[in-house]
């Protein structure tokens, strides 16, 4: 078993006793998605928490017909669509491998139970969720406030690998703008 999750963690919030890390491990689903495959479709219900240990992960939505991407993921990050979780609804987000993604699945359902038995989990999963929240809250400033431009230029200032790991039509996406609008701006770095 890889401890790239416990070490995850500690690097965040400090030393995870190894008793909280031996009652999470017990949970821990190891799979493999190949590149192309869908992690969580759109229409179906999240049930699960994933830490992707390896690969890239691209997450989307359905707009118009239209795929558009609202986030990417590459190792060592937690994901889930905590909206269809919560409100325990279809998803309207979906996941997608985009490299070959080694990833340990969670089942929420078993993530709940231990919480009533750790409070170390559940302030853990507190913790992350609060993490998640600011991180959401500077994604929507950045949509209000910033132009294309901008949006490009803090990619490349604050996650410069996406440009290496994901296509350019899904970071275009992502920044709000067409392909050929992407690649005038690079021409313009």
């Amino acid at each position: 078993m890889n401890d790239n999750l416990k070490n995850f963690f500690e690097r965040l919030f400090g030393q995870m006793p190894q008793n909280e890390w031996e009652l999470l491990k017990s949970i821990l689903e190891p799979i493999e998605i190949q590149k192309g495959a869908d992690i969580h479709k759109i229409g179906k219900y999240c049930k699960h928490l994933w830490f992707l240990q390896n690969g890239a992960v691209r997450v989307y939505e359905n707009s118009n017909g239209y795929d558009r991407t609202t986030h990417f993921f590459i190792e060592n990050n937690l994901f889930i669509d905590y909206h269809s979780v919560l409100k325990n609804s279809p998803s309207e987000i979906g996941f997608k491998a985009e490299e070959k993604c080694i990833l340990q699945q969670m089942p929420y359902d078993k993530l709940l139970l231990l919480f009533d038995k750790s409070h170390f989990l559940e302030r853990l999963a507190r913790l992350m969720a609060e993490r998640q929240f600011v991180m959401e809250f500077e994604l929507r400033r950045q949509l209000l406030n910033f132009d294309a431009l901008e949006r490009y230029e803090f990619l490349i200032k604050t996650q410069p690998y996406i440009f290496q790991r994901f296509a350019l039509k899904d970071i275009a996406s992502f920044i709000g703008i067409t392909p050929v609008s992407l690649s005038r701006l690079r021409k313009l770095k």
